[in-house]
């Protein structure tokens, strides 16, 4: 569900809102450490890829405002329900990845 630009009224739509924010700077730290790392002078190419993270980076940037509007009681009710969303998807990967090196270790096993 796309909150961004739209009014606010749920937990949910808050939820949705602080999603789009820890992406946004999800990516900024993913090209932080990629421009850091690297030791190729500014290209076109380095132009071009900033440009873009710029565009992606925008609808955030409109969340981050929302949500800086937003009523206290709110804003904790939706981070409450972010926050449960963010433990649901930790810990789904991590059973499938328990499950994953489980299978792996059982071929090994069995071979």
């Amino acid at each position: 569900m796309d909150s961004i630009g739209h009014p606010i009224a749920t937990a949910a739509q808050v939820a949705d809102l602080l999603a789009a924010v820890a992406a946004a700077n999800g990516r900024i730290a993913a090209e932080a450490d990629r421009s850091a790392g690297s030791r190729a002078a500014v290209s076109l190419a380095t132009i071009d890829r900033l440009t873009r993270l710029a565009d992606e980076l925008r609808p955030a940037a409109a969340a981050r405002a929302q949500l800086a509007q937003l009523d206290p009681e709110l804003l904790l009710t939706g981070t409450s329900v972010w926050l449960g969303r963010r433990r649901a998807q930790l810990t789904s990967t991590t059973s499938t990845s328990a499950a994953v090196r489980a299978a792996v270790r059982w071929r090994r096993t069995s071979a």
